[in-house]
């Protein structure tokens, strides 16, 4: 069965370890086949590309973390999980 889903969640992106955490995110969200967004305010931006998310998020933001496709959901648990262990 060949069925899109979309998922989200909200993360927050700490100002510690900013930038490797998005190298982080990119590595993990090419991972997988689902098409993966962070989006906040009005930006919108690919979540494999490591230019976009460098770019366009900031530290301190809240985010919508949004993948559609067949894994979007171990997409969205994967990548959310980064940042529930950062504080570890």
């Amino acid at each position: 069965m060949n069925e899109n889903m979309e998922t989200t969640a909200t993360i927050h992106l700490e100002e510690k370890s900013f930038f490797d955490k998005l190298m982080t995110v990119a590595r993990q969200a090419n991972q997988y086949e689902s098409y993966i967004v962070l989006e906040s305010n009005s930006k919108t931006v690919n979540g494999k590309s490591i230019l976009g998310l460098s770019s366009f998020l900031k530290p301190s933001e809240f985010v919508t973390l949004r993948a559609i496709g067949t894994d979007s959901k171990q997409a969205v648990q994967g990548i959310k999980q980064l940042f529930v262990n950062q504080g570890k």
